[in-house]
């Protein structure tokens, strides 16, 4: 599936001249719900209640020129199928897309009809953008879970970093040591004492 990296480059490759036939069924526009100028006149004249066709080359969707012009100031997907057509810009419908849209579309059909389709639009666009922040916390909230798992994991203490030698420690011969450093016999008596009775 081709996606192209901007909206002008689908413009320039992606679209394809839609060629009249009596061959063609009728079709309206997924966007306007108009007729579309799928069958040649007999006059060669354009039929003024059909407006101009083009196809959708990824997709093969006939979609109204000046509807999918207006569609993709603001959009980046089929309208009919919602295929991805290029990556998305990611920024807002601004009141410049809306005039945009107005400007191409509002002789047509109307600014009440036009502004329904941009309000829906924009529905749309908040849901996905909520979709995409609640994705962003949850994967900020991973990322903290294992920054703090592998911070415990520095600290934590295993029965290696007690034993490094592998000896078990007595703690009652350690206290004998000591005692004995501290001045006394093997008789368990003080040896100022010794002394004392010396000097007697």
């Amino acid at each position: 599936m081709t996606v192209f990296a901007n909206k002008q480059d689908f413009n320039n490759l992606g679209l394809e001249q839609f060629r009249q036939s009596h061959t063609h069924a009728s079709q309206d526009c997924s966007i306007c719900l108009q007729p579309l100028a799928v069958h040649p006149t007999k006059d060669g004249i354009p039929n003024p209640k059909c407006h101009a066709a083009i196809r959708v080359a990824a997709c093969g969707h006939i979609i109204g020129k000046d509807c999918l012009d207006a569609w993709l100031e603001v959009g980046h997907t089929c309208p009919t199928c919602k295929r991805l057509l290029f990556e998305a810009t990611g920024d807002p419908i601004t009141q410049a897309d809306i005039n945009n849209i107005l400007r191409i579309l509002g002789p047509s059909f109307g600014e009440d009809a036009i502004m329904v389709v941009v309000a829906r639009l924009m529905a749309r666009q908040e849901l996905e953008r909520a979709r995409m922040r609640q994705a962003h916390e949850i994967e900020m909230e991973k990322i903290k879970a294992e920054e703090m798992q592998e911070n415990c994991d520095k600290f934590s203490l295993s029965d290696e970093d007690f034993l490094d030698s592998g000896d078990e420690i007595d703690f009652d011969e350690a206290d004998d040591d000591k005692e004995i450093e501290l001045g006394e016999d093997e008789d368990g008596e003080f040896e100022k004492e010794e002394q004392d009775e010396d000097l007697n």
